[in-house]
């Protein structure tokens, strides 16, 4: 099979290096920020995010090379940044064969309605034509797919076949892929969890790491309100419970960027600094913006009582001082 991968960071290389494993065609396209990685690749040495070299058969295509990678393409990784991901697929629109696309970008967006929205329908809207969209979700951190851990993904799409199809193309000894239909329960848990794990960190940078009951505690939380942000945006309760939700927040409130970006604010630094200082180093942090877009996502659904990620949009957004907002949290305690 023929798949062309958009975006050569951290996850779309991991991605291609799956495909690449299982035998396909892989085409690595990186965006006009990614000359960098696709010149490690190009040059056989390591890529820079991934710190190890690619699959050889893997062939890496520059920015002015989209509509050659997408050329005959019998199946789309999506793996642009939420940031990237609009200016993309207008680019990429005129090329876009009619396969099923997917995505492991993660966040909302505006839509032409100028109310934040899911990824899918977001570019739906910019390709001005019905995508065959799976989103990919799921505790999954790239260099460990890259390196063959095992790793639990589930593939949610309105598009069985296409979920389907995405699902055995991506198959390896050490990927488990369930498939759902609830793609708004997925994207939803996507776009929150990169909130609620910069929340968690917060913790650590407050108080240090014997703060285990709080995390914990916060953790629950954070699943609660979830559930509630999943069903006002048409999704299914047990998708928070699941790899959407609790299996992707757990793993990248362990180990994430984002989780980081929360403990360095929670040391006494400004977000606002801390973003940029991460992003110059290469460290993108997504839930910077998608703190941000999640409140202003759940005002417009109107879902209120979010007490949790309240206190993480005051810190982060409104410097808001972190002991006094963390230490009168409110939780659910039923």
């Amino acid at each position: 099979m023929r798949i062309a991968v958009l975006g050569a960071g951290y996850m779309g290389s991991a991605m291609a290096s799956v495909a690449a494993m299982n035998g396909h065609d892989v085409r690595l396209w990186g965006t006009w920020l990614d000359d960098a990685l696709v010149d490690a690749v190009e040059h056989d040495r390591e890529h820079p995010r991934l710190r190890m070299k690619l699959d050889a058969r893997i062939r890496p295509y520059r920015s002015n090379g989209l509509a050659d990678a997408l050329e005959n393409a019998e199946m789309i990784v999506h793996a642009v940044s939420s940031d990237g991901a609009v200016a993309v697929m207008t680019k990429a629109k005129d090329h876009l064969p009619d396969v099923p696309i997917l995505s492991v970008t993660k966040g909302f967006l505006p839509s032409a309605s100028g109310k934040m929205d899911r990824i899918d329908v977001v570019l739906a809207e910019i390709a001005q034509k019905k995508l065959r969209f799976v989103h990919a979700s799921g505790p999954a951190k790239a260099i460990e797919i890259a390196r063959n851990v095992l790793t639990l993904m589930s593939y949610a799409s309105a598009d069985a076949e296409a979920a389907r199809l995405t699902a055995k193309a991506m198959g390896a000894p050490h990927m488990r892929i369930g498939v759902s239909d609830d793609i708004a329960g997925a994207e939803i848990c996507s776009a929150m969890k990169n909130a609620y794990a910069t929340g968690l960190g917060l913790w650590d940078g407050f108080y240090g790491p014997d703060c285990h009951n709080a995390r914990a505690a916060c953790f629950t939380q954070a699943i609660v309100e979830m559930e509630k942000l999943v069903v006002a945006g048409g999704g299914r309760v047990e998708s928070a419970h699941r790899a959407p939700g609790a299996g992707d927040l757990h793993v990248t409130a362990a180990a994430g960027r984002n989780r980081a970006f929360g403990e360095r604010v929670g040391k006494g630094k400004a977000a606002k600094l801390v973003a940029a200082e991460m992003l110059a180093s290469g460290e993108l942090t997504e839930g910077y913006a998608a703190i941000a877009s999640a409140w202003k996502w759940a005002a417009e659904h109107g879902v209120r009582d979010l007490p949790f990620l309240e206190a993480i949009h005051r810190v982060i957004w409104e410097d808001a001082d972190v002991g006094p907002t963390l230490e009168k949290l409110t939780l659910s305690v039923q």
